[in-house]
């Protein structure tokens, strides 16, 4: 029973911990927007407008999206990431905010490559980490080997974690996608991807170790 109910749980969370946080951070955008236009509203004709506030976060959204998708919008983007890398505090907060939401939406290269396993925290126990890529001989090629960067999430909070340099021989291949990999942090375990569906994902981490 009481097993039951703790697989229940972590499932639960699994499932509506991904929901919270895009709920969230639209609700947050809500808020933030319909504060202000809601202000200049009130000045403008004395009353509040049911519903303006989310038609006017939707709209801002989407002309956000269509600026930043032609060379004038890019334009005038960077001249705003200019102002605010100048205002002190908040460009730190800007910069650490920019950096992870342009590693996890660019198109280009993915943010994270690979799942393995590594040894973490000592030998002899395994831990689930994503490839995040090389590590620069710069910094860390003073180790004389091949060392890469991983990311070791915590469970079942993916957001959180270590940032691990290992020697690439250390970690092993897990022939399932990136997706799957968090399904399997997310849910402590429970959620196993399933080995047919991942046939391609096999073929390639086998010929690429």
């Amino acid at each position: 029973m009481l097993k039951s109910i703790r697989r229940y749980l972590l499932t639960g969370i699994a499932v509506l911990l991904p929901v919270a946080v895009t709920v969230w951070l639209l609700w947050s955008i809500f808020v933030f927007i319909d504060g202000i236009v809601g202000r200049i509203i009130m000045f403008m004709i004395g009353r509040h407008l049911p519903g303006l506030g989310f038609l006017i976060t939707v709209a801002v959204v989407l002309l956000a999206g269509m600026l930043a998708s032609n060379l004038v919008g890019r334009k005038l983007f960077a001249l705003w990431e200019v102002v605010m890398l100048r205002i002190p505090l908040a460009n730190s907060i800007y910069k650490v905010a920019k950096q992870i939401v342009d590693s996890i939406s660019r198109h280009d290269k993915q943010a994270f490559r690979d799942v393995v396993l590594v040894e973490f925290p000592r030998r002899g126990s395994w831990v689930v980490g994503f490839l995040v890529g090389g590590a620069e001989p710069a910094l860390f090629g003073q180790t004389g080997e091949d060392m890469v960067k991983l990311f070791v999430p915590t469970v079942p909070n993916p957001t959180s974690g270590y940032l691990l340099i290992v020697p690439r021989k250390d970690t092993v291949p897990v022939p399932i996608s990136v997706e799957d990999g968090f399904k399997l942090v997310v849910s402590a375990g429970i959620v196993v991807p399933n080995l047919a569906d991942n046939n391609q994902v096999a073929e390639t981490a086998a010929t690429g170790r």
